[in-house]
């Protein structure tokens, strides 16, 4: 052992790798994998042992789609309905298995050039827990010169809305949306499009209004899932005719994952996300919750869910992620008597791995699947592998160690983000996280999330691969 090295062995669980799913010793050298033994093979000298008997040892969560929301202070007084920030934000990350994430460009100011990004990540470095990237944004007064200054310092890949249903992140028309597009296309980075059509969503709010339609089920019937699969649709063409890469964020409906099906089947370089709220939550879910189940794309019907737990099975959903937004739980009243007035957006970040395990799990589906769409996928997508994602010889050292037989139930109070509530309240599932490791430091343990300082988290860029490579 080279003078200094420190030396961790995680022993005695079922190890979930590429290759495969077994009783593996994980020996992590100074934060890094060095060996994947046999029991009991490797030296275990001088070593500190993490006992791991009964535990599935996952890779690290990568949670690609965050809103951690941390306005600069010199400019802005936090928003008193959503600011959580980089600490609170990866409390809740560290107590759920996620090690890794990729926070998206809304904020104040909203990051669309080389000078906000640079001001994000010095925001994001003093207060971070776990490991991040950052997206970059295109909104449509941004430049060609703007996104390169992005990519430059780090873009995991670049944001835009197809519609504007965000005022701080207004969003782009189809000139501009082709011209980012086309811009993008020999860089080997993606276009995320908020997929929804804007004309159709503008439609659909005014009907609501002139039907005099408030109550919960108004909200996704305003945004039914025509609106999504237009504009998925549209972005399929756009890409298409630039010979570029796009992304659809949160995809909700079974017929808008139909349309990226049939992309990908031409060669169109597409690839999309849902969320544990699409994959668990229906219709029957967002008339007992209501505002605190309001997010958009809205919560689908019964049939939309298993749609989409058909398309993640075929390989036509790409990943999970979460959509993590933090409002606060008296912005969510507002909505109790006009859906419309609670905010968009739901806190899933702790939540994440047990509601998709549970999930999964119960479908018939398998640990390295699981793996795959939560960790693996996402660090190739977002070009944080190989460092992320995996569970691999000279990898970072990040695990998710997970009880498989804990059954409990989900209680907003016990969670570790800022706001205390969650849409799955109440909801029995069964895996729990008990432990996570950052680069061999454990970063929660049995409830406790104070086990690392602020700033232990450390920014990840992209690591540009060759465009074949990061387009899986």
């Amino acid at each position: 052992m080279a003078g200094g090295e420190s030396r961790i062995i995680v022993h005695g669980g079922q190890v979930v790798t590429a290759a495969a799913t077994g009783p593996i010793d994980v020996v992590i050298a100074d934060g890094v994998v060095v060996e994947l033994a046999a029991p009991g093979v490797a030296d275990r000298s001088g070593a500190e042992l993490i006992d791991a008997t009964g535990l599935v040892v996952l890779p690290g969560v990568v949670d690609a789609h965050t809103h951690f929301i941390q306005d600069d202070s010199d400019l802005f007084d936090p928003d008193p309905d959503e600011h959580e920030g980089f600490e609170a934000g990866g409390r809740g990350a560290a107590a759920g298995g996620v090690t890794t994430v990729v926070e998206m460009p809304q904020a104040r100011p909203p990051t669309v050039d080389g000078a906000t990004f640079e001001r994000k990540r010095s925001l994001a470095e003093p207060d971070a827990v776990v490991d991040f990237a950052l997206w970059g944004g295109v909104v449509q007064a941004t430049t060609a010169e703007q996104i390169d200054e992005q990519i430059a310092a780090g873009a995991a890949g670049l944001k835009a809305f197809m519609c504007n249903s965000d005022p701080s992140f207004p969003g782009v028309d189809d000139d501009r949306l082709l011209a980012a597009l086309t811009h993008l296309g020999p860089t080997g980075l993606m276009l995320g499009v908020h997929a929804e059509s804007d004309t159709l969503l503008e439609a659909g709010l005014r009907r609501m209004e002139a039907e005099g339609r408030k109550e919960p089920l108004a909200h996704h019937d305003s945004r039914p899932p025509i609106v999504e699969v237009e504009a998925v649709s549209r972005a399929i063409v756009l890409a298409e005719d630039a010979d570029a890469w796009v992304h659809i964020v949160h995809l909700s409906a079974g017929a808008a994952a139909d349309a990226v099906a049939r992309a990908k089947a031409r060669g169109v370089r597409v690839t999309c996300e849902t969320c544990p709220q699409y994959l668990a939550l229906d219709h029957d879910d967002l008339a007992r919750l209501g505002p605190f189940a309001r997010c958009a794309p809205p919560i689908r019907s019964r049939a939309d869910v298993e749609h989409v737990w058909e398309r993640l099975a075929d390989g036509t959903i790409d990943c999970i992620t979460t959509d993590h937004c933090a409002f606060t739980y008296e912005s969510r009243t507002r909505g109790a008597d006009d859906i419309f007035a609670a905010p968009n957006g739901l806190p899933g970040i702790e939540t994440f791995v047990p509601v998709v395990v549970s999930e999964a799990r119960a479908r018939g589906f398998r640990w390295d699947d699981i793996a795959r769409w939560t960790a693996t996928t996402p660090a190739a997508l977002w070009q944080v592998a190989p460092r992320k994602g995996a569970i691999a010889i000279g990898a970072d050292a990040d695990l998710a160690l997970l009880d498989p037989a804990k059954t409990w139930t989900v209680r907003g109070a016990d969670l570790h983000h800022t706001h205390k509530w969650t849409p799955f309240e109440g909801r029995e599932v069964q895996g729990r996280v008990v432990r996570t490791l950052v680069r061999g430091t454990t970063v929660f343990q049995d409830g406790a999330t104070e086990t690392v300082a602020a700033g232990f988290g450390r920014f990840v860029p992209a690591q540009r691969r060759a465009l074949e490579a990061a387009t899986v």
